[in-house]
């Protein structure tokens, strides 16, 4: 996740429309159990109740939701409810998913849910699966599909969004020169106009952040309008590199350090800003870096120190890649896809650690931005 003080930009988690609903028309055989209605109502963004009507030809004594999201992951999870009902022929229940507990979900993502029921005569009944997709309604949403991406926006003529998609293909291409890296699987990127815009999209909402990825979900959000174009498509590039980062080292056993994975997206940005080289001259010259094993970690919640940790971060990267090349870059991608520990990885690749890193940067970072003799100019 991306940070900057001066940006009016939040993440975001998007609303909720149902499109799949169970005929009232749904009877089997005469005594058998059948579903009457079936559906989930979004209270966008915090919640998503369920209900469901059913009869039988018995008292009906059982009635469980299941309900699973469709995203990234090595296990299917599927959620089981058990409902509160008074037991009768003919019954209502319902529950309501509390994403405040739970936590949100990113905009377009596909709920599918269904229900068993059973009764008094031993009977049971599972109904067929419905699909809802979680969507933000409060905005009339166009959409731009490009390769392996696909971008929606509400705000802007067609060239501001086609400006955003160029800089999305162009960061990707740009990635895998340097990296080897690249999306194995579609991508949906949400332009919101406003903070105000993405903060009513969230659940406990942050007002520093400008722009979020959710990796599991293939989703990324963030705010840009023509008045912060410059930020924005170098944000969006940041994020973007979040994403693929996820799909190129995505295992069961360890993500990735945050170093690694934030550097890889400050560098994906071009050449770093006068504010971040100020952060590594000072750091330079009190000696007051971080240690690489530090920022493994997520980074800090001050602005100034986390300013400190992106800058080496991108110092880092711009170290490995300078010094290495793209291609051993690429191969410690593959290694933590593996599943290997922070130190294996780099010692399989590079033939040191973290720590030996650290010590091998710090010549380059002196030379390059406190050459001898020149002073701390940036």
């Amino acid at each position: 996740m991306f940070k900057k003080l001066a940006i009016l930009a939040t993440i975001g988690v998007l609303a909720v429309s149902l499109f799949a609903g169970l005929s009232p028309g749904l009877t089997l055989a005469a005594g058998d159990i059948a579903v009457v209605s079936s559906t989930a109502t979004p209270q966008f963004p915090s919640s998503l109740a369920f209900s469901v009507k059913a009869t039988s030809g018995a008292s009906i004594t059982d009635v469980r939701l299941h309900y699973t999201v469709e995203r990234d992951s090595f296990v299917k999870v599927v959620t089981e409810e058990k409902l509160e009902f008074s037991p009768s022929t003919s019954v209502a229940a319902a529950y309501n998913w509390d994403m405040r507990q739970s936590g949100g979900l990113p905009a377009g993502t596909v709920v599918d849910f269904w229900w068993t029921i059973s009764d008094s005569a031993g009977k049971s009944l599972t109904s067929p699966q419905q699909k809802l997709s979680f969507d933000d309604t409060r905005f009339t949403w166009r959409t731009l599909k490009g390769s392996n991406i696909t971008l929606y926006w509400y705000s802007g003529n067609a060239a501001f969004a086609q400006t955003l998609m160029d800089t999305a293909q162009a960061g990707l291409v740009n990635l895998e020169k340097n990296t080897g890296a690249s999306l194995s699987r579609p991508v949906s990127i949400y332009i919101y106009n406003t903070a105000d815009d993405m903060q009513g999209a969230m659940i406990f909402a942050q007002d520093w952040t400008g722009g979020a990825t959710y990796p599991p979900y293939s989703t990324i959000v963030i705010g840009i309008n023509s008045s912060n174009l410059d930020w924005g498509e170098g944000a969006l590039v940041h994020e973007l590199t979040h994403m693929v980062n996820y799909q190129m080292t995505a295992n069961p056993y360890n993500d990735l350090p945050t170093w690694l994975d934030e550097g890889l997206a400050m560098y994906s940005e071009g050449p770093l800003d006068s504010t971040f080289k100020v952060s590594l001259i000072t750091a330079l010259a009190q000696d007051s870096f971080f240690t690489v094993r530090s920022m493994s970690s997520p980074f800090s919640t001050d602005a100034a120190l986390s300013y400190l940790e992106y800058a080496q971060s991108y110092s880092l990267i711009d170290f490995l890649i300078s010094t290495y090349g793209e291609a051993k870059m690429a191969a410690l991608l593959a290694t933590f896809h593996q599943g290997s520990t922070f130190d294996d990885a780099l010692m399989k690749v590079y033939g040191f650690n973290m720590d030996g890193l650290y010590d091998l940067w710090l010549p380059f970072a002196t030379q390059k931005y406190m050459p001898a003799n020149s002073g701390a100019t940036v």
